[in-house]
């Protein structure tokens, strides 16, 4: 089900506001070309009523490697994963 959201650029910073689901994203990324991203953080309510709670979610870059990476996805590539700490 589609969600309607609200949306801010900045200069290397890009937000998203989804009030009906009260959950959020940061994308903080490099403003020049690639534009790689380099960091992002969303927040979101976790359970029902009272009882519910705001949770947020970090990541970071931690190593950039230039490499066909669509093309090593696969099991037999886990060491190229795991050197960029995605596994």
């Amino acid at each position: 089900k589609p969600y309607k959201a609200t949306g801010r650029l900045e200069t290397g910073k890009y937000e998203l506001y989804y009030p009906e689901l009260e959950r959020s994203l940061i994308i903080n990324f490099n403003p020049e070309f690639p534009y790689e991203i380099e960091s992002w953080e969303e927040t979101f309510n976790s359970g029902y009523g009272p009882s519910a709670q705001k949770l947020t979610t970090k990541a970071s870059k931690l190593k950039q490697l230039n490499t066909p990476y669509w093309r090593q996805n696969r099991n037999v590539n886990e060491l190229l994963q795991e050197s960029l700490m995605i596994r």
